[in-house]
C-alpha cells in the first residue's frame, strides 16, 4: 500500500509536468506478457492508425517479483502521466493509484462476458482487506456485453452506472469470422488427430480460493470421465483449466491451444462457474455445468444469475459425470432456451463490438479535448 498509495502517485505527480502526448495510446496488463487476446482487435485497429503512437506494456507481476514489479510499476505511471488512452482488461492496480490528470481516458475492456458469479466488492476474498481505496478507480468507460450486465458491473466495481457501456466485448468479434473458425479447427486436428471422427468435450474450469491459493474442484471426477470417455472410443476429452491452475488436471487432455480456438471445434462445454458460458453461447452449442460444491460455493461467493436459469444441463453429484450425462446435456439441449439467454446477456456482441468501442472512444475523447 505504501507503493501504491505514496511511491507511484509521486512518479505520476512529477511525470505530469510535461503536456500530454498527442495519440500517445498504452495498452497494458499485469497478468501476462504479451497482449492478452481480450485487447487484441482493439490494438490492431490503432497500430494501423497513423495518427496513434501505441505502446505496449505487459508484464505479469506475480511472476516477476516484487521489486522488478516496482521498476513496471514506475514506468507505466511515466508512461500513463503524458498518455491520451490507456486500455486494460483485468484489474491494473497502478491505474488508480492516483487522481488522474482530465486528459487521460481510461478504458476497461474486461476479460470475460456476462455476469454470473459474483465479483469485485461484491464478495469476500477478490478484494485485499487492506486495499485502500477504490482498485476500479479512474475508469471512464467499462464495456459490457449487454445492458443486463451493467447493474452487476457497477455494484462489483462501485462505480457509476454511466460508466458502463453495452457496447459489447471486443474479443468475440472472432468468433463471427469464418477464417477465425476455419483456422481453429484445422490446428485442433493437427494436434489432435486421434479426435477425428469423435464428438469432442471441452472441460474448462474456474479456480477457487484466490490467485495466490486457488484450487479446483471435481478434478478427480473428471479424470473419472476422461477414462470412461477413452474407453468408450466415441467422445474425446479436452481439458482447459484456469490459467491460474495450468498443469494441475489429467495428464495427456490438457489443450496448449488458446481457449478461444477450442469453442468451434468442441461438441459440448463442461465447465462450472466460469464466465465461458456467456461468449460459448454464442455458437449455440450444449454445456454441462459440473458443480459439485455448488451450496458451498453460492454461501462463501454468490451469484448475479440462478444458475437454474442457466441454458444448460446441471450436476450436482461428483458422482454422476458419466458418459451418460453428457450425451444427456447434448440430447436435450433446447436452442431456443440459449438464444433467449443470447438476447439476454449477449446481445451487444455481434462482430462489430471491436468497431463500436473505437468509434465511443473517440467520441468521448473529442469531448475531453473540448472541456480541456
Amino acid at each position: 500500500m505504501a507503493v501504491q498509495n505514496i511511491i507511484l502517485p509521486l512518479v505520476y505527480f512529477f511525470s505530469k509536468a510535461r503536456k500530454l502526448q498527442k495519440g500517445l495510446v498504452i495498452f497494458a496488463d499485469a497478468h501476462n506478457n504479451e497482449c492478452p487476446v481480450s485487447m487484441k482487435c482493439i490494438l490492431d485497429r490503432f497500430k494501423s492508425d497513423n495518427d496513434y503512437s501505441v505502446i505496449e506494456f505487459y508484464h505479469d507481476f506475480n511472476k516477476c517479483g516484487s521489486i522488478r514489479s516496482l521498476i513496471y510499476s514506475i514506468q507505466f505511471m511515466r508512461l500513463y502521466a503524458k498518455a491520451e488512452l490507456v486500455f486494460i482488461c483485468n484489474n491494473f492496480l497502478p491505474v488508480s493509484a492516483c487522481k488522474k490528470r482530465k486528459g487521460t481516458l481510461v478504458v476497461q475492456l474486461w476479460h470475460a462476458c456476462g455476469a454470473f458469479k459474483k465479483f469485485g466488492y461484491d464478495t469476500a476474498g477478490d478484494i485485499p482487506k487492506y486495499y485502500k481505496g477504490n482498485v476500479y478507480k479512474n475508469y471512464d468507460l467499462v464495456t459490457v456485453s449487454s445492458g443486463e450486465c451493467i447493474k452487476y458491473f457497477a455494484s462489483a466495481m462501485r462505480l457509476d452506472e454511466r460508466v458502463f457501456k453495452a457496447l459489447g466485448v471486443s474479443r468475440t468479434d472472432i468468433y463471427f469470422d469464418e477464417d477465425f473458425i476455419e483456422k481453429s479447427k484445422e490446428r485442433f486436428y493437427s494436434e489432435n488427430p486421434n479426435a477425428k471422427g469423435k464428438k469432442v468435450a471441452l472441460w474448462a474450469s474456474t479456480f477457487r480460493g484466490n490467485p495466490s491459493e486457488p484450487y479446483l474442484e471435481g478434478n478427480v471426477s473428471v479424470e473419472r470421465l476422461a477414462e470412461e470417455l477413452s474407453k468408450s472410443g466415441e467422445w474425446y476429452l479436452v481439458t482447459k483449466p484456469h490459467p491460474h491452475m495450468r498443469n494441475s488436471v489429467i495428464a495427456n487432455t490438457e489443450s496448449d491451444i488458446p481457449t478461444e480456438m477450442l469453442y468451434p471445434v468442441v461438441d459440448l462445454l463442461i465447465t462450472d462457474y466460469s464466465s465461458v458460458i456467456y461468449e460459448y453461447a454464442l455458437f449455440k452449442k450444449p454445456i454441462l455445468i459440473f458443480a459439485p460444491d455448488l451450496e458451498k460455493y453460492k454461501a462463501q461467493r454468490g451469484f448475479y444469475i440462478d444458475i437454474q436459469n442457466l441454458p444448460a444441463y446441471i450436476i450436482t453429484d461428483s458422482e454422476c459425470l458419466t458418459k451418460e450425462n453428457i450425451e444427456k446435456a447434448v440430447s436435450q439441449f433446447d436452442e431456443s432456451k440459449m438464444q433467449s439467454f443470447i438476447e439476454r446477456y449477449m446481445n451487444a456482441c455481434d462482430g462489430n463490438s471491436t468497431k463500436r468501442i473505437i468509434e465511443y472512444v473517440k467520441e468521448i475523447k473529442m469531448k475531453v479535448k473540448e472541456d480541456i
